[in-house]
Order: C-alpha cells, then structure tokens, then sequence
C-alpha cells in the first residue's frame, strides 16, 4: 500500500477511535477496505491534478513519456500508460515488456537534458544539425522515433529554403515524407515494435495517436482527442 495512504488511514483510525470502529465492524461494515477505497480513490485524483497542473492533462502527454514521468505502474501515469497500450490490444505481459524497454532506453544519459520539457514541444532538426549529431537510434524511446521523424517531415516542407545544407542533409535521413528522404527513425520504429510483437496495426495504431498529439498540440491542425477508442480501433489500421 502506498506510505501515504497508510498514514492517512491511521490518522483516520486515530480520530474515530477503537470502539467506534470495533461497532462499525461489528455491525457488518468492511470499514477497512472502505476507507482504504476512499483514499485511494482521494489519491488518484490528487495525482491527476498535480499532472494536470504542470501537463494541461495525461490525455496530452507523449506514451513514451509516460513511462519518463511515471514512478509506479500504479500512479497518474503509469495507469494512462497501460490503458493506451490496452486499447491497441496489447496483453498485460506485453505491455510490462515494452515499459521495460522504454525504461532501460531512458536510462541513458544523451538525451536526458532534452526530455525535462514536455515532448510534444520539442524540436529535433535545427539550423545546426547534420548527420553526425543527430541522435542515435539506441537512444531514443518509440515516441521519440515518432517525433523526430515528424519534426523532420515538416520541417521537410517549411524550412527547406533557410536551412543550411548539412542541416538539410541530417533532415532527410530523418524524414520519411518522399522518395529521396532515409526514414532512419521511422524504420527503427517498425523494427523495433515488431521485435516486441506488435503486430503492424497495432504499430500504425500507435504511431497514428502520437502524430494526433503532434498535430494539434505542436502544429495547431485540429483539436481532435487521441488515444481513443475510435482512435485506437485497429480495424482501420489493417492493410
């Protein structure tokens, strides 16, 4: 049980005191498993709000950065973690192996300054990127894949007249938006996923929710939700 619900819990016992609660239980009353519900439920929804405070909601948080954030399975995020990866089909045992491998890829240290802001933000090709310095494949989490290659495609199509040539060059090893780019990350994606056993529309599925944050919290082109059930529906993702 979570430390803090337990003390509060005491402190609940302390103030209603033994013999109140001895009549509680003895007239049928779990009191226990109903106080220990409540402040459950009490703690889950100051988690949500802390979240809420500093994310707008969990709702707009990157999947991979959930796991980032996440302290416990148990908590804010961690609980909107596996309820993504459920409504794509993945099994509790598959979802535990993919958060293992998120977080042995956040564990290394070359990317860490960067991921402290919110990842729906974040900018990948710059006017001083080139092809050596941008990030390694091994470094990056499955959304990191996703919105490097997102970044990379937009900035495909804005920012071709004012970037510098090996900035252009780091550009299209990361896009996949036409014939001549490398989709380096985008590749990565599906070889990684399916070595997890992700089946390709469960990886569409996914790919296709994160580029829905993106799109409406980084580039303003609609205000349509993710990671819904109609969003997840993997009917439309099997071609």
């Amino acid at each position: 049980m979570n430390e803090r619900i337990e003390q509060r819990r005491q402190f609940i016992y302390g103030h209603v005191g033994k013999e109140a609660l001895n009549l509680l239980r003895e007239s049928g009353l779990d009191i226990d498993n109903a106080v220990t519900n409540i402040l459950e439920e009490q703690e889950q929804q100051r988690d949500k709000l802390e979240a809420q405070a500093e994310f707008g909601t969990v709702e707009d948080i990157m999947t991979s950065e959930l796991v980032y954030r996440s302290n416990s399975p148990e908590d804010v995020f961690g609980r909107e973690y596996s309820r993504r990866l459920h409504l794509i089909g993945l099994e509790d045992n598959q979802i535990k192996g993919l958060h293992q491998v998120e977080s042995l890829v956040l564990s290394t240290e070359s990317m860490a300054e960067h991921r402290k802001q919110p990842w729906v933000r974040r900018y990948f090709i710059t006017p001083d990127s080139t092809p050596e310095n941008i990030p390694e494949v091994g470094d990056m989490t499955l959304s990191e894949l996703i919105l490097i290659t997102d970044d990379a495609n937009s900035a495909f199509w804005r920012d071709h007249p004012v970037l510098p040539e090996k900035a252009w060059q780091a550009l299209c090893v990361a896009a996949c938006c036409a014939q001549h780019t490398k989709a380096r990350y985008a590749h990565a994606f599906n070889a990684r996923t399916e070595k997890l056993g992700l089946s390709k529309a469960q990886s569409r599925a996914y790919t296709r929710n994160e580029c829905l944050l993106t799109e409406r919290l980084k580039w303003g082109n609609h205000e349509n939700s993710a990671w819904t059930p109609e969003t997840t529906d993997l009917k439309q993702y099997q071609r």
